[in-house]
């Protein structure tokens, strides 16, 4: 077993991508490319809305403490 954040790690979750890639339809690779454009734009909307959510904790507490 490889170690979790380690270049090995990341080669065989790849790979395991990769696999699914099929020389007679090029709509394999191109769903992969797609699929990884989405997962980026979900977590950028999850971390955007974290970033939301942070900054109104923040007015909330400022208001509490009268800062």
């Amino acid at each position: 077993m490889t170690d979790y954040n380690s270049p090995e790690n990341y080669a065989d979750l790849f790979a395991d991508i990769l696999a699914d890639i099929d020389a007679e339809d090029p709509s394999y690779g191109d769903n992969i490319v797609k699929g990884f454009f989405l997962a980026l734009e979900d977590w950028l909307a999850y971390h955007q809305k974290q970033t939301d959510a942070y900054t109104q904790l923040r007015e909330r507490v400022r208001e509490a403490l009268a800062m």
